[in-house]
C-alpha cells in the first residue's frame, strides 16, 4: 500500500476532499465556513494541512494541520505553530502512517521558519506523537468551582476587541515566560468571528485604559452544565477578584465553573483561595522542537488556555 501514499501540503482547491476525510476519520462533519474561518482568515498566517494522498484513487488517507501562532518563548517572540485535526482513515489505521505524517508536516516546518509546534492530544493520539517525539510540557488539570452566585462586580461585556487589549496584553505577556502572543485582531478572530460559537466577552477598564478581560462559554454536557473560563488575564488581584465575581454570576445557574490550569499558572493560588479546587484531568500539553536548538520553557510563569486549543 505504501508505494501508492504520497505526503505533500493541500492546496485550498482541495477543501472539499479534506472536509470528507474528517467525516470518515471522525464521523464528524466539518462545514466549510468554518474550515474557511480557521483556515484562512487567522491574522497570524493560513493553516498549512499535509496530506497523504492514495494516488490509486486521488483520495486522502490521512492529514496533519499545523496553525501559524506566535509565542512569547524564553523572552523572545518566536514563531510557532499549533497541531490540530490529526487523523487517519479507518482503513489505512494500523500502518504506521500517524507517525509518517507527523514526521512529515514537522520536518517541513523549517520550509516556514517555524521552530517549535505545540499540541494538545487526545488519549488515543497521545502514543503516536510520542512517536514522533514530541515532550510533554505539563499537565492541564481543571480548575473547578461549584455553588456559584451572582455578585456584584465592575466589569461589562463587550462586543469585540479594540486597540486598548493590545499595550495590555503585551504588558502580561511580558510576566510570563510561555504563552501565545495575541492582539484585537486575533481575538476578535478568535471569539467574535468563528461560525456557529457564542462566547461571552467580559472586560474591567477605566475609560480607554484595559484592566482585565476574561472570555467564557457556556457548555451543556449532557445534562450537566458548566461554564468554562477560557481566557483570562488581570494587571492585579483587585482586577482579578472582579473577573471572577463576574465569572460566578454568570456561572450562577451552571453546575461549574471551571477552567484549565498547570503547575506555572500564576493565579492558581488566587483562585484556590476563592474556593476553586483541582481536578485532575487526562489533558497534556506537548511540545515539538521541529529544528535548531532544543531549548525548553524557562521555569517562571506559562499560560496556555481553552481558547488557545481550537477543538473544544
Amino acid at each position: 500500500m505504501d508505494d501508492n501514499l504520497i505526503f505533500r501540503i493541500a492546496t485550498p482547491q482541495e477543501d472539499e476532499k479534506i472536509l470528507k476525510l474528517y467525516k470518515q476519520s471522525f464521523n464528524r462533519e466539518l462545514k466549510m465556513d468554518w474550515w474557511k474561518w480557521y483556515s484562512y482568515q487567522c491574522p497570524t498566517g493560513v493553516n498549512r494541512t499535509y496530506v497523504i494522498e492514495d494516488t490509486k484513487d486521488g483520495s486522502f488517507a490521512g492529514s496533519y494541520s499545523l496553525l501559524p501562532i506566535k509565542l512569547f518563548f524564553n523572552g523572545k517572540i518566536t514563531n510557532a505553530s499549533l497541531c490540530t485535526n490529526v487523523n487517519t482513515r479507518p482503513e489505512y489505521q494500523g500502518k504506521g502512517l500517524f507517525v509518517k505524517i507527523g514526521h512529515f508536516s514537522l520536518d517541513h516546518e523549517i520550509d516556514f521558519s517555524t521552530p517549535i509546534t505545540v499540541g494538545m492530544p487526545n488519549q488515543k493520539a497521545y502514543p503516536g506523537h510520542m512517536k514522533v517525539g514530541w515532550d510533554i510540557m505539563c499537565k492541564l488539570p481543571f480548575l473547578v468551582k461549584k455553588h456559584c452566585k451572582t455578585q456584584k462586580h465592575g466589569c461589562h461585556e463587550i462586543t469585540k476587541f479594540d486597540e486598548s487589549f493590545d499595550p495590555f496584553y503585551e504588558k502580561i505577556s511580558k510576566k510570563f515566560s510561555f504563552i501565545i502572543l495575541k492582539n484585537h485582531d486575533f481575538m476578535n478572530w478568535r471569539v467574535v468571528e468563528r461560525p456557529y460559537m457564542q462566547y461571552i466577552k467580559i472586560v474591567y477598564d477605566k475609560g480607554d485604559d484595559l484592566q482585565g478581560y476574561m472570555i467564557l462559554k457556556h457548555f451543556d454536557d449532557q445534562g450537566y452544565k458548566k461554564t468554562h473560563i477560557l481566557d483570562i488575564h488581570a494587571e492585579n488581584d483587585d482586577v482579578l477578584h472582579e473577573l471572577l465575581a463576574a465569572a460566578e454570576s454568570y456561572a450562577s445557574k451552571s453546575d461549574e465553573l471551571n477552567m484549565w490550569t498547570n503547575i506555572h499558572n500564576p493565579y492558581q493560588q488566587y483562585f484556590l483561595e476563592q474556593g476553586f479546587v483541582e481536578r485532575e484531568g487526562t489533558d497534556l500539553l506537548i511540545i515539538h522542537y521541529n529544528y535548531g536548538e532544543k531549548t525548553p520553557a524557562q521555569p517562571g510563569n506559562w499560560w496556555f488556555c481553552l481558547a488557545d486549543n481550537d477543538v473544544y
